[in-house]
C-alpha cells in the first residue's frame, strides 16, 4: 500500500550536516527519503523523535555499522564519535517489506538489528558500495536507488491491517476509534488487529496512531497560521504538552529551539 506520509525529524543547526531527497516514482512507494548526517570532530549526540518509519543506517566508513532501527515510541539518543558520516534510507510504512522478508514482530526486542541479519548478504554489499563509490550526495542517491529497485519487490499486505492504517492516515484529526463496530469494518476483532499490527508494524494500533498524530502536529508546528496546531488534534494544551514529551523527551518549545544533533559536552 502506498501513502503519501512523510515524517520529519527535528532540525540540524547546520544545514550542510544534514541532508535529504526523496527518491522518484516508482521507488517512493517504497522509501520515503534518503539522508545523510555528517558529524565533526568531537563527542556528538543526535536527537531521534517517532515517526512509525523503518530507517536503515549505515556508518559510511565502516561496513560492519550497518543495521536496521524499528518503530519506537520515545525519543533515542545516539552518542556518536565524529568526524563521522552517516547514510540513511528511510522506508515508508510497510515500505521496508519490499526488501525484507521477516515480520517486524519476530526482529526481537533490541533497539536495532544488523542487516546481514535480515537482509542477503549480497544486498547489503551491493548498498554500502552504491554509497561508498562517490563523494556527491545526490549520486549516492542515484546508486542507491539504482540498486534498490533492482532488488525490491511487491509483497502482499494484509487487506484488514492495511484498511486500519488507511483509516489511521485519513482521521489523524480525529479520535482514534476501535469500537467493536470499527473494527468489523476492517474485518478483524480488536485482539487480531493488535496481532496484526505487532507483527507488521511493530506497534501496538493505538500507539502507531498516536505516532501518526504526532508527526501531523510536528510538521503544522513550523507553520505561522497553525501554532496552536494541538487544538484541531489534541484535548488541551496540557494534553498536548505530555504527548509530545512523550515522544521528544522535551517540550514542544524546548524541541523548536533546539539543534538534534548537538556536541554532547557543549551541552552540559
Amino acid at each position: 500500500m502506498f501513502l503519501d506520509y512523510n515524517p520529519i525529524q527535528g532540525s540540524v543547526a547546520d544545514d550542510r550536516a544534514y541532508k535529504t531527497r526523496q527518491p522518484l516514482s516508482p521507488l517512493n512507494r517504497w522509501v520515503q527519503s534518503y539522508w545523510q548526517l555528517t558529524v565533526p570532530k568531537g563527542q556528538f549526540q543526535y536527537h531521534s523523535v517517532p515517526d512509525n518509519c523503518v530507517d536503515w543506517i549505515i556508518n559510511r566508513d565502516c561496513f560492519d555499522d550497518n543495521f536496521l532501527i524499528p518503530p519506537f515510541l520515545s525519543s533515542i539518543l545516539f552518542h556518536i564519535d565524529g568526524p563521522a558520516s552517516f547514510f540513511g534510507i528511510r522506508f515508508r510504512v510497510l515500505g521496508h517489506k519490499g526488501l525484507i522478508s521477516v515480520p517486524l514482530g519476530e526482529w526481537g526486542e533490541a533497539s536495532s538489528v544488523k542487516a546481514e541479519d535480515l537482509l542477503p548478504a549480497d544486498i547489503v554489499y551491493s548498498v554500502f558500495e552504491a554509497i561508498d563509490n562517490t563523494k556527491s550526495f545526490d549520486k549516492r542517491c542515484d546508486n542507491l536507488s539504482a540498486v534498490i529497485l533492482s532488488a525490491i519487490t511487491f509483497s502482499d499486505v494484509d487487506p484488514r491491517l492495511a484498511r486500519y492504517i488507511r483509516y489511521c492516515y485519513d482521521n489523524v484529526s480525529s479520535n482514534l476509534d476501535l469500537s467493536d463496530r470499527r473494527n468489523s469494518e476492517f474485518g478483524v476483532s480488536a485482539r487480531q488487529l493488535r496481532r496484526l499490527a505487532r507483527q507488521h508494524v511493530g506497534l501496538l494500533p493505538k500507539d502507531f496512531f498516536k505516532v501518526l498524530r504526532f508527526q501531523s502536529v510536528f510538521k503544522a508546528m513550523n507553520a505561522p497560521q497553525h501554532s496552536r496546531a494541538y487544538l484541531d488534534q489534541y484535548y488541551d494544551q496540557p494534553h498536548f504538552v505530555r504527548e509530545f514529551k512523550r515522544f521528544t523527551g522535551v517540550t514542544p518549545t524546548q524541541f523548536r529551539k533546539m539543534s538534534v544533533l548537538y556536541n554532547h559536552h557543549s551541552s552540559e
